[in-house]
């Protein structure tokens, strides 16, 4: 009931006949509903197991996601298999929309995802059609349940580090007054106006004689193909770098020292100038404020029933 990415405590809820389940937790101890325990399941790790009701209890063990894997695998030693239908496992939910809405609530990786969520069981109940215009709208707002890819592709030394860090609220990548520094790809998780993106910096896209460099400038390359969003950065001394693909957006980098004329956007990253008109152009690139704002149901997981 928890999502896969690492934390600090996940929950296991099994439903059904769950007493062999227990006794074998508690080495054959009766355990009554509302019961809480301390227990060590499988010797595989220490959890707080409670018994909800008479079919349904949840272990709660360290949140990593290899804890999990081997609970789950001890579990299916068991007998216990997944929920097959979309409705086990939230026995507080009204239908197999809630509780697809439920599930999917535990994983969104965007906070602007929350409200929306909650308000589809009621919308999925008068639905009576389905368009093209919803399909392709459900794939934009899946974004709020993945962090889609934002990458950068710049000429060497033209701030895309400084920004990435400044973005991040931390170092992540070394920003140094110096050609080809970052010669790998590095990324970090950047929340824009609600949404959480992926955001890569990419090194320089050039030339270069060194192995280990050409190689990362290629890898770079693959991560230009596949990305959700493409910034091309350049500074007021810079041109624009050459893209695979036109980019979505352009960004003019050092604003404080000159602007690129024939830019969509001027940001500087240590001023903070123009960094809050970036982080809402990214999230309204990929989820256009229209997306967010629209009453029809969005199809966030792909079994939720269409009209026929």
């Amino acid at each position: 009931m928890t999502a896969p990415a690492p934390g600090a405590i996940a929950i296991l809820q099994l439903a059904g006949d769950i007493d062999p389940i227990l006794a074998a937790i508690s080495s054959g101890k009766d355990w009554p509903v509302g019961c809480v325990r301390r227990a060590t399941p499988g010797e595989i790790d220490d959890c707080l197991v409670v018994r909800l009701d008479t079919h349904t209890a949840q272990l709660m063990p360290h949140g990593g996601p290899r804890v999990q894997q081997r609970l789950l695998s001890w579990l299916q030693e068991l007998g216990v298999q997944p929920a097959a239908d979309p409705i086990d496992g939230f026995p507080e939910a009204r239908g197999p929309v809630e509780a697809a809405m439920l599930r999917t609530l535990a994983t969104a990786s965007s906070p602007a995802a929350i409200d929306l969520l909650v308000q589809q069981p009621r919308r999925w109940e008068r639905l009576d059609d389905w368009t093209r215009d919803d399909e392709q709208r459900s794939a934009r707002l899946n974004h709020l349940l993945r962090p889609p890819k934002v990458v950068m592709i710049g000429q060497p030394n033209v701030g895309k580090s400084t920004l990435l860090n400044t973005l991040a609220g931390r170092d992540r990548a070394i920003a140094f007054d110096a050609p080809g520094t970052t010669r790998d790809f590095i990324s970090a998780e950047v929340q824009c106006a609600g949404l959480v993106v992926h955001w890569f910096d990419t090194p320089g896209i050039r030339q270069s004689g060194d192995a280990i460099e050409a190689e990362a400038i290629l890898v770079a390359q693959r991560l230009v193909e596949d990305a959700d969003l493409l910034l091309a950065l350049a500074d007021c001394d810079t041109d624009w770098p050459t893209t695979p693909r036109k980019p979505d957006l352009r960004i003019g980098t050092k604003a404080d020292a000159g602007e690129h004329l024939d830019a969509d956007l001027q940001v500087s990253a240590l001023s903070g100038r123009g960094m809050a008109d970036l982080i809402t152009a990214v999230r309204d690139a990929l989820i256009p404020p229209s997306d967010l704002e629209n009453d029809r149901p969005w199809r966030f997981a792909p079994d939720l029933p269409l009209p026929t």
